[in-house]
């Protein structure tokens, strides 16, 4: 077989194949590309990847945003970490005023802090001028990667500007173009940035002033956005707000007097609530909440959408006793007094609203829940859930209006977009965990306790410490606006101590020293409520808290999170995000700083960003998103490593965390939750669930059981469930090994056409064509290998629809693939048969099953989360460029049962049969699989794209296996015809587990040839070592969390 390609033959034919012939196995790296910001291929993304890769760069761009530059601004700093300090060169203008003040000061600040160099365009002006008549438009990004002694060049030409919405969201074209340094377009494109570079300015503070006051005579004034004009006289509900006024509405017409609202902090859920006192036109109203400032806040809102006199509002509170109005809003403190409620009739208001309602389990809100009878009770709350196995929907008649949560409403745009950057803690080792956090009374600890609390009290206030936080906070703070802030402490000592601290340091960025306060449980409100004051009229940098402000407070203009504690729950996490996500005049982000420290709990950080909670390679992917809707997330190198960390040791199917969902879900719905409930809520819950006892409805057996014990205990639905055979439950065990994970959507096809399932459950927005195909196969109750594959075309085009697959898929279904022990574990019930017509159809026996109630609905909803899955899987897939290689999907997970079964063997094998690798030679297949690091064998990566493998011992050149690889190998391409050789690896750090990575097949064996290999106890035997060569190269940041090693 020929050596690997020098980079220069990759390339011509990687250009003949973007500009002459499509050729697959062509290196995509160099291939001609077109990025239009669809189907995710984005220009952020683009220039994410070249910044982490490259050595040097040039960006010539007309117009920059401050935005984009928060966006990229870890990548530029990685990029300075990884190469010489004065790599890389911005070229801007000044035309037209578009670039703003701030956008250069962000620029000035990025050349101090990074050491690349920024540029202004103006030719023929002196250092005086900064005229912006000059037109200026390009938009082109050059890249340049040194491999193997040869230097390519990667280049961007098209319509984007460094601006967030022309990276990210705006339709684009940006041709990518790879070259050598040699060629000569790369001499074109070296003489005209440097020419550029030749008629250009230094960015400096000198000229920066002299724009600053050009800009504020010249600039034509921009329209400004709608958030942050003034609110019209009349306040109209947003498209969220009516859809949840309308359910409000139709939940009174049915009869219903109670209702919850979930919506994140920020979404306008006190307008949405005043709409509804509008829409319902109640003679009284009491309104709620715990603070006198949220109070006071929601009165003026509610004055505003009602417009009647402010003579019929009223505060009711220990400072106010405004109790006869019409509308009243009144602290849950004073209103739950036992004989402020003897006061009022039960029937004194009609419509009572209670905010953060997910206290409405403690005492004092109970007294006021039943003391009144309204005709109308609304709950509202960004955060539902408690830790605590209180009920709360149960208070509200499992009613939920609507519901927005935190990631959803940041894609929606509803709240302000945020910049978070994990950045890795001073201090190295984490704390005792009975000291880190714990924040008791000296007096209620042991000599040993209190002497580590001292010890770990000076770490936290170390200033070097102190120093380290102030330079990482101005180094991500965005540049020209006075910083307003909350910093989160683990405790009221650390809370205390780095205030002072800070006072005594300089804010650069102000040219004063820092003015900040510490607020905890020991102020008073009148202390607090001065602090928020000051806070909000920029009178304070920063207010140090614990957990004050988690929730109950409103300061619109925070523009900046500080998080110096540890993740110990998402809730909270979620809780203190949000306190800098509301929307207020002249805001456009808030920055997110979170330190991270060698943390166990560092796992619950991606898990708050982006909501899955039942799956780490989910949670590990989400970390390559770095985006939620136009919120930016990125981690440094230790940080993201120790996130990493945490995640392979995070055990997320534990069995207490996975019944608090079940619970939560459970009360939210008030019976027991499908796995089609949590599928639509968050996906990466439903296999962890299902399988924790090997179907789900032994599952929600095992939690029903439990939680009609212990202090919480509810009624259990367990009796509405019937008694289910070992045949049922085999079955059951079946579809959630094999199927549930939608890895191949056959099986799960075939089952929903033959038991009648509704397809418009699964996917709502399916087109009619393709509904119309599987009405019409599912209406003959049989199914042939060409009604699979229409099915196939017309639901899952880009799935492999050979015979082989689906002969596969009916084999398993009738049960003739597994090997005896399956086939008695899965009940030994065929569920289909071959009839005498070539057609398959249900089996008597499976018929007869599904006649049970209780499992034809668990049978049907796993068939239904299966197929949720795999559409799931396939939209992701076509989104991120991925293609089926014989139905298995290049960085997908997969057990040696699932290996099997997709490449399509006739008959199941025992796991340790196939060992590392086994050849069926019915199927011209041999998968190999590979324990990396965590094996006798030495098989390793060369490089992203090839790997050194080790045969079986006691092999040679004439074992069938090398006997069939070698056959053909001088026809590379027709050996690809005869031979599929899929490779999959799993992690030493996850030995334990059962399922590897799909990273490619091999398309090519070189440098085959016999050795030998010694075994842990010194023997040796006889092997075959070769270079396994992949269709394309592994995926950089699998190939990193595959080897620890970067593929650059």
């Amino acid at each position: 077989m020929p050596v690997q390609q020098s980079s220069e033959s990759s390339l011509v034919e990687a250009i003949m194949s973007g500009f002459i012939r499509k050729n697959e196995d062509a290196n995509s790296e160099y291939e001609p590309v077109l990025i239009a910001n669809h189907d995710g291929r984005t220009m952020e993304l683009a220039l994410k990847d070249e910044l982490s890769r490259s050595q040097d760069f040039d960006m010539s761009v007309a117009f920059v945003s401050q935005g984009a530059l928060l966006n990229l601004k870890q990548y530029f700093l990685d990029f300075a970490d990884n190469n010489n300090h004065d790599s890389g060169r911005i070229i801007t203008s000044t035309f037209n005023y578009f670039n703003s003040p701030r956008a250069f000061q962000e620029l000035l600040k990025l050349q101090r802090e990074t050491g690349i160099q920024v540029q202004v365009w103006q030719p023929g002006q002196d250092d005086n001028e900064t005229t912006a008549a000059y037109p200026y438009h390009p938009k082109g990004y050059v890249f340049h990667h040194a491999q193997n002694e040869e230097s390519v060049y990667s280049t961007y030409i098209g319509s984007s500007n460094l601006t967030v919405n022309a990276l990210k969201t705006n339709r684009e074209w940006n041709l990518k173009v790879a070259t050598t340094d040699s060629s000569g377009l790369a001499e074109q494109l070296t003489g005209e940035i440097e020419s550029q570079i030749s008629e250009s300015k230094p960015l400096t503070d000198a000229w920066l002033k002299l724009y600053e006051e050009d800009f504020e005579k010249y600039a034509p004034p921009k329209q400004p956005r709608r958030r942050q004009s003034e609110e019209p006289q009349t306040i109209q509900p947003n498209a969220m707000q009516v859809e949840a006024l309308m359910n409000l509405a139709q939940l009174r017409k049915q009869g219903e007097s109670r209702a919850i609202i979930i919506s994140a902090t920020g979404t306008g859920k006190t307008y949405l609530s005043a709409f509804d006192v509008r829409q319902a036109k109640p003679k009284r109203m009491l309104y709620i909440a715990q603070q006198e400032q949220i109070l006071s806040k929601a009165k003026d809102s509610f004055h505003k959408v009602l417009g009647c006199s402010s003579e019929e509002f009223g505060l009711f509170s220990g400072t106010s006793k405004e109790s006869d109005r019409k509308y009243v809003f009144a602290t849950v403190q004073t209103m739950s007094r036992p004989e402020v409620l003897a006061q009022f009739g039960g029937t004194d208001f009609d419509y009572i609203l209670i905010d953060e309602v997910h206290h409405a389990a403690a005492d004092s809100y109970k007294r006021i829940i039943d003391h009144f009878n309204p005709d109308f009770m609304l709950g509202m709350t960004a955060t539902p859930e408690r830790t605590d196995g209180a009920n709360i929907f149960e208070l509200f008649g499992n009613n939920v209006a609507y519901e927005i949560r935190l990631q959803k409403a940041l894609e929606e745009n509803m709240l302000c977009p945020f910049h978070y950057y994990g950045v890795h803690e001073y201090i190295q080792d984490a704390p005792d965990e009975r000291i880190a956090g714990k924040d008791v009374k000296a007096g209620a600890m042991t000599d040993q306790e209190r002497n580590e609390l001292s010890r770990w009290l000076e770490e936290l206030a170390d200033p070097n410490r102190v120093r380290y936080i102030i330079d990482k906070i101005q180094i991500y703070s965005e540049a020209g606006i006075p910083v307003q802030g909350l910093v989160f402490c683990s405790r009221t000592e650390e809370a205390e101590r780095l205030s002072n601290l800070f006072n005594q340091q300089m804010n650069q960025q102000a040219e004063r020293p820092y003015r900040t306060k510490a607020i905890t449980g020991k102020n008073s409100q009148t202390e607090r409520d001065e602090a928020v004051e000051q806070l909000e009229n920029g009178e304070l940098d920063y207010i140090f808290t614990v957990d004050l402000f988690n929730e109950g407070v409103d300061i619109p203009h925070i523009n900046q999170i500080v998080m110096l504690r540890q993740t110990k729950s998402s809730i909270i996490f979620t809780q203190q995000l949000g306190r800098g996500l509301r929307k207020a005049s002249g805001k456009d982000c808030v920055v997110v700083i979170d330190f991270i420290g060698n943390y166990a709990n560092n796992y619950l950080i991606p898990i708050a960003l982006y909501g899955n909670t039942g799956d780490r390679d989910v949670a590990r992917k989400n970390l390559q998103r770095e985006t939620i809707g136009i919120s930016s997330i990125s981690f440094d190198k230790i940080s993201r490593e120790r996130v990493l960390a945490s995640l392979d040791t995070a055990d997320l199917s534990n069995m207490k965390l996975l019944s608090r969902q079940y619970q939560q879900m459970r009360y939210e719905l008030g019976r027991i939750p499908m796995l089609m409930d949590f599928a639509r809520r968050d996906a990466s819950l439903v296999f962890t669930m299902a399988s924790k006892n090997d179907d789900y409805l032994s599952f929600v057996r095992s939690r029903e059981k439990s939680l009609s014990r212990g202090k919480n205990a509810t009624i259990s639905y367990l009796e509405q469930l019937e008694p289910t055979s070992d045949a049922q439950n085999g079955v059951l065990k079946m579809l959630t090994s094999t199927q549930l994970r939608g890895l191949r959507p056959h099986e799960l096809l075939v089952l929903a056409a033959l038991c009648g399932v509704d397809w418009r459950q699964i996917d709502p927005n399916c087109s009619g064509e393709a509904l119309s195909v599987f009405h019409s196969i599912a209406s003959r109750h049989t199914i042939t290998i060409a009604g699979l594959q229409m099915l196939l075309a017309a639901l899952f085009p880009d799935a492999d629809r050979s015979d082989l697959q689906c002969r596969s898929a009916f084999a398993t279904l009738d049960y003739s693939y597994f090997i005896a022990a399956n086939n008695k574990r899965f009940g030994r019930t065929p569920l289909i048969r071959l009839g005498d017509d070539g057609a398959y159809r249900l089996t008597d026996d499976f018929r007869a099953m599904l006649g049970q109630t209780t499992f034809s609905m668990f049978f049907k909803d796993t068939v239904k989360a299966g197929l949720f899955n795999a559409i799931a899987l396939a939209r992701s897939a076509r989104k991120h460029h991925i293609s089926q290689n014989h139905g298995f999907l290049h960085g997908e997970k997969y057990s040696v049962f699932d290996v099997m079964r997709l490449c399509g063997w006739a008959a199941e094998q025992v796991p340790q049969n196939v060992g590392g690798y086994k050849l069926d030679a019915e199927t011209d297949s041999l998968p190999i699989f590979i324990k990396y690091e965590a094996s006798q064998y030495g098989d390793r990566f060369l490089n992203p794209g090839e790997i050194e493998w080790f045969s079986k011992n006691n092999r040679s050149l004439k074992s069938n296996e090398f006997q069939w690889l070698l056959n053909g190998t001088e026809r590379s391409a027709q050996w690809q015809d005869h031979h599929f050789v899929p490779i999959f690896i799993r992690r030493k750090a996850e030995e334990q587990e059962k399922s590897y990575y799909f990273v490619g097949n091999a398309i090519a064996l070189d440098d085959v040839r016999e050795s030998t290999n010694r075994g842990e106890d010194g023997s040796e035997s006889k092997v075959v070592i070769s270079t396994l060569r992949l269709n394309k190269p592994v995926d950089p940041e699998l190939y990193r969390h595959l080897t620890g090693k970067s593929a650059l």
